[in-house]
């Protein structure tokens, strides 16, 4: 696997990290964008290489009040 990669560029926030296949052998890539249909969402996808090299994507959508609780929770993690 590559080492850990994280970017964020035209409004995509991409990260992709060194080590994580160790459990499977596979590795994922985590995507954060703003919903095109709705934007007051954001769009989350997970893709998920699988044994057989193929890539799987499942995508999950937060809603602004959501992405709030996600930021006390990242801010209370990052202050411990």
């Amino acid at each position: 696997m590559n080492s850990h990669q994280t970017s964020n560029h035209d409004q995509w926030f991409h990260s992709k990290y060194d080590g994580e296949d160790r459990d499977d052998g596979c590795q994922n890539e985590l995507s954060i964008k703003p919903s095109h249909e709705d934007p007051s969402r954001l769009d989350l996808l997970l893709t998920n290489v699988g044994f057989d090299q193929r890539a799987y994507d499942n995508t999950f959508s937060l809603t602004r009040e959501d992405v709030e609780m996600l930021q006390q929770f990242l801010r209370d993690w990052l202050d411990k």
